[in-house]
């Protein structure tokens, strides 16, 4: 028996129907699921020197120390999810990698860190009329001026809990968990139904 392991999209399910939905480009909205991204928990003190030095030495980019707020670079971001947590996103598939590196760097230092790639996806939502559909189901101002590019914050798309990254104008990314990826999905394309060719 082999032991091949075949990682699936939380969308497998829902794909033809994601495809009739939104398979092309559209103007006024856009859905595309990110599958396989890497989610790494990581608590901490940022207060500690050597907390925030190991930290920054491995993801090679500054932790944001306030609410709300995510630095990128080179496809790996850290999003304030607390005053002592952030969730380390990175596009390359490499959970496993970035937990041991993290723990290695941190040792000897209070921390806890966790690779939770395989519970979440990131639907990546984008166009015209992006921030009517989430309005439908998110009970959040996401209005620029409210919620500004590079911001992140928690919430839930109807039943959902969604944490929204606003990543550039017009763009948006959800991370979901696994087990509402399918609902959320479904949820998304009924809210975007009329703007929908």
């Amino acid at each position: 028996m082999s032991d091949l392991l075949i990682q699936e999209a939380p969308l497998v399910g829902i794909k033809a129907q994601l495809v009739a939905a939104v398979g092309r480009p559209a103007a006024e909205f856009s859905l595309v699921e990110r599958a396989f991204m890497t989610h790494v928990t990581l608590r901490g003190d940022i207060a500690s020197p050597a907390f925030k030095q190991a930290v920054e030495q491995v993801l090679q980019l500054a932790l944001p120390a306030a609410r709300g707020m995510t630095t990128s670079q080179r496809g790996c971001s850290a999003v304030w999810m607390g005053p002592d947590e952030w969730l380390i996103q990175s596009v390359e598939e490499t959970g496993p990698e970035l937990e041991t590196a993290l723990r290695q760097a941190l040792q000897g230092v209070h921390h806890a860190v966790v690779d939770v790639s395989s519970g979440y996806t990131v639907f990546e939502l984008a166009g015209l009329r992006v921030r009517d559909v989430l309005a439908k189901g998110c009970p959040l101002d996401l209005h620029p001026r409210v919620f500004a590019v590079g911001e992140a914050t928690q919430s839930h798309f109807f039943k959902a809990g969604i944490t929204v990254l606003h990543i550039a104008e017009a763009r948006y990314q959800l991370v979901v968990r696994r087990s509402f990826a399918e609902y959320a999905c479904l949820m998304l394309l009924d809210a975007a139904e009329e703007y929908l060719g």
